[in-house]
């Protein structure tokens, strides 16, 4: 792919992009530095799976050698970040010229940049996620702590149907198969009650997580039983995992009704996020 230019006022330098590679490594950890919070989840996925995965592709913004700004394709996601929106422009250019994006995920001001910039898509929707993370111990009673435990290989079956009926946060079985084979899964298990057999009724687990952070995602608890503290017992439960290891918890969230069960927890907020959803334009002229 050639490096895309986005016209910058006269006195600053052209940002241009380009994959990148473990070449780029000491750039990318100089701009996490500079902006730790607004990079960790990009940092958190190169740590995980390296410069040249299948699973995650990479771009940088650079301004002359300094990195600026990074974006991730993962899946039928971009995930954008930079300081400020300067890189916008340039990874609007990325996402049109890739097919089969669903979805921009980033800073708000980046964001914004992206969505004024695209040409080959349109905006459908568009909703704002806050990024929290939690540096104390989560501020749960341990009557409630204690529903949660650590799920184990046979519960495979029952977390992938809580996953299967969860609309929006779906996991199909391959996924949910790989979380419990690679990293931390914390459930609320309701016990067999006469005719019924015993259920996951609540789950959290990572996205991804690096060398001192993870980001926890999947809380989903069956709509019959929400209401009695299961997605804070195990969003708690693998919070304190984590901080075992020395390891900061980080999430998104969308949903005001979650977010009031972390911010009781102690998660405190850090940024705001915005998700974009995408529609490619249709085409015109019969082209």
């Amino acid at each position: 792919m050639n490096p895309k230019q986005e016209p910058l006022p006269t006195g600053t330098l052209p940002i241009t992009t380009r994959p990148l590679t473990v070449r780029d490594a000491p750039a990318f950890e100089r701009l996490c530095a500079r902006e730790p919070a607004r990079l960790l989840t990009h940092r958190l996925n190169i740590e995980r799976y390296g410069w040249d995965s299948k699973t995650v592709r990479a771009w940088g913004a650079f301004a002359g050698e300094e990195m600026q700004g990074v974006l991730l394709r993962f899946g039928n996601i971009a995930i954008v970040a930079d300081a400020d929106g300067r890189c916008g422009t340039a990874f609007a250019a990325i996402v049109d010229a890739d097919p089969g994006v669903a979805g921009v995920r980033g800073t708000i001001e980046t964001c914004r940049t992206v969505q004024a910039a695209l040409r080959r898509y349109r905006v459908t929707d568009w909703e704002t996620s806050a990024f929290l993370r939690l540096r104390c111990s989560p501020a749960c009673p341990p009557e409630v702590l204690a529903l949660a435990r650590r799920a184990q290989p046979g519960d495979l079956d029952n977390l992938a149907a809580l996953y299967a009926g969860a609309g929006p946060m779906y996991r199909d079985r391959a996924n949910v198969a790989g979380k419990l084979a690679e990293t931390r899964v914390f459930v609320v298990e309701e016990p067999e009650l006469g005719r019924w057999p015993a259920r996951i009724a609540s789950c959290a687990l990572l996205n991804v997580e690096g060398r001192d952070a993870g980001l926890i995602g999947g809380v989903y608890t069956l709509p019959e039983v929400r209401g009695k503290g299961y997605a804070a017992a195990c969003t708690a439960a693998l919070s304190l995992d984590l901080q075992r290891d020395g390891k900061l918890p980080c999430l998104f969230y969308e949903n005001p009704v979650a977010g009031r069960v972390y911010r009781r927890l102690g998660f405190e907020e850090v940024g705001q996020w915005a998700v974009l959803y995408l529609s490619p334009h249709a085409r015109q002229g019969g082209r």
